[in-house]
């Protein structure tokens, strides 16, 4: 009887979209460079106004088989399309600049990939350590099922509504693939096809639920999932985008309006209708927390 050959490892290749964050990003580059099962190759695509970054890039060239160059627009998902065109692997892999991957992350996530013989798999993204969706209760549980449609126990990874998405509780039984309706981008594998198919949306700026549009996409042909126990830390360092909170919460309406019509497939006047009901539930989350700047983000979600 025949000996089946073994099934052989898929290579990958990460994109990294950067500004103004050469700190972070060595911290990043460092990670990468002790992971257990390296990359063919690692794409930065920088939007910063000066040097630093491309210098943070320079001291790992002999650690990392590292391809540098400029960003052609400032914005998150316009440069991980950049770079994803230069990917000549399997699978592609976008990872934010200011995370800590542990060693055996990237093998797990690959190793999960490498099983999966069928290919049904077309995306994973691993777990962000110490977060996760909380069962809603009460008046909460009541909105999602509104917004939702349908009731479920915890609506762990899912997205309805006016573009609500939920990661995973990470408590739903079975394996470590935990299957979800989308995927966020600060660290998560895709096979290049697929996304090459799909895309990241020309978003401009920060780029908000970019990650949400192209990995629902995906999911229409192919399974996604969050996996349980590939982990990292996720520094989330502050970030001009992030300094204008009007701007901000503008682009979050803005961006939810466009992947619950394109997506999620809501048309008038029920786009419209659930879209007032979140703006509604946002605010009165807004003036209850009353965090730095909210003044401006209560504005912008009414611009």
């Amino acid at each position: 009887m025949p000996t089946l050959s073994p099934v052989p490892d898929l290579e990958y290749s990460i994109v990294i979209a950067t500004f103004e964050r050469p700190t972070e990003l060595r911290v990043t580059l460092a990670s990468i460079a002790a992971q257990t099962r390296l990359p063919r190759a690692v794409i930065i695509v920088d939007s910063s106004g000066d040097n630093d970054t491309h210098a943070v890039c320079d001291n790992f060239a002999t650690q990392l088989p590292l391809r540098y160059e400029r960003a052609h627009r400032p914005s998150a998902a316009v440069q991980r399309n950049q770079g994803a065109a230069h990917v000549q692997t399997p699978l592609v892999a976008f990872l934010d600049d200011d995370v800590f991957v542990p060693p055996a992350t990237f093998a797990t996530i690959c190793t999960a990939f490498d099983r999966d013989e069928t290919g049904r798999i077309g995306g994973i993204a691993a777990r962000i350590s110490g977060m996760q969706h909380t069962p809603p209760r009460g008046l909460l549980w009541w909105y999602y099922r509104l917004q939702a449609g349908y009731g479920h126990p915890t609506y762990g990874g899912k997205l309805f509504g006016p573009a609500i998405n939920c990661l995973p509780t990470y408590s739903e039984s079975g394996g470590e693939l935990i299957r979800s309706d989308w995927l966020n981008s600060t660290c998560v594998f895709y096979r290049t096809e697929l996304f090459r198919r799909e895309r990241f949306p020309e978003f401009e700026g920060y780029s908000f639920l970019e990650d949400v549009h192209v990995s629902a996409r995906i999911a229409r042909t192919h399974e996604v999932f969050f996996h349980r126990t590939a982990g990292f830390e996720h520094h989330d360092a502050p970030s001009t985008f992030k300094r204008n909170a009007r701007q901000l919460a503008h682009l979050r309406v803005h961006h939810q309006r466009l992947v619950a019509g394109e997506i999620l497939g809501l048309g008038e006047p029920v786009l419209t209708i659930k879209l007032l009901l979140h703006r509604l539930f946002a605010s009165v989350s807004v003036l209850r927390q009353r965090g730095p700047g909210w003044k401006q983000e209560l504005l912008g979600t009414w611009t």
